[in-house]
């Protein structure tokens, strides 16, 4: 037997596996495959990553295989506040139309965000109707894709904070009988945002967040996140790379067994 030739294999085993753990996260089914009417609907999210680049970026969002049926709801983009403080919406695109659906959602470039936001989300939802009239009225809901389903798009951006230089700030001389105003409290705007023309949409009730959650950490994935490249519904199989492994080393140890038989000659 040709122990070499085992171990090689083995190699190549090994090799194959590792690809396919790395590779197997990609596009990604939501979890409604036990709701018949909808099963066979498929929603595509991207690879993300958890640390988004320098300038703008984009991700697509699709849904597949929606044949005749129609869907109606949103898909929006938000700031998350620093320290609980909810969330701020960027952007939202109203859906309402039959057939397959595919958005590219841009996010701004994150040396625009206001100071000390360092997170942005996107949240879909979108109910299934059988015809563009129960669309419309809301009747005959087949099924519902997000929210509280862990395909929300996430992107992480740190900025460094800057140190602003101490200006001399002027004090108010207050009247007799008058109470000067307080002074105005600046807010952080973000940079404009393409927008598109507005749709006349039945509107879809977003989720409403408990205010006791805690703003997501990004080491710690809630229900309804991604985190970095994730949103595969199940662990990729370790069988392949383990096989290889197991291969390589019996053909290491063959191979040592015979080298010693023949030194022993």
């Amino acid at each position: 037997m040709n122990f070499h030739k085992i171990r090689i294999w083995g190699v190549i085993i090994l090799l194959f596996g590792l690809l396919y753990t790395m590779h197997a996260q990609g596009q990604v089914k939501a979890d409604h495959d036990g709701n018949p009417n909808i099963a066979d609907i498929v929603l595509t999210v991207p690879q993300t990553y958890m640390l988004c680049p320098t300038g703008t970026d984009s991700d697509v969002v699709a849904l597949s295989n929606v044949g005749t049926r129609w869907l109606r709801g949103y898909v929006q983009l938000d700031f998350v506040i620093p320290n609980n403080g909810g969330r701020q919406m960027v952007q939202r695109w109203d859906v309402l139309q039959g057939g397959d659906y595919r958005l590219e959602v841009t996010y701004p470039a994150w040396e625009t965000w206001p100071e000390g936001f360092f997170e942005m989300h996107v949240d879909l939802v979108f109910e299934i109707y059988p015809t563009e009239a129960d669309a419309r009225a809301g009747t005959n809901l087949l099924g519902t894709i997000g929210p509280g389903h862990p395909w929300d798009i996430f992107c992480l951006a740190e900025r460094p904070i800057a140190t602003p230089s101490p200006s001399p700030t002027p004090t108010l001389t207050p009247t007799p009988g008058v109470v000067p105003p307080p002074p105005p409290t600046p807010t952080p705007i973000p940079s404009p945002l393409p927008t598109e023309a507005p749709t006349a949409v039945p509107p879809v009730a977003p989720p409403v967040p408990s205010p006791a959650d805690p703003t997501p950490l990004p080491t710690e994935p809630l229900n309804g996140e991604l985190l970095g490249r994730t949103g595969v519904g199940r662990s990729p199989s370790p069988i392949p790379w383990l096989i290889g492994l197991v291969l390589w080393v019996t053909g290491g140890i063959a191979l040592g067994l015979r080298a010693r038989r023949r030194s022993q000659r």
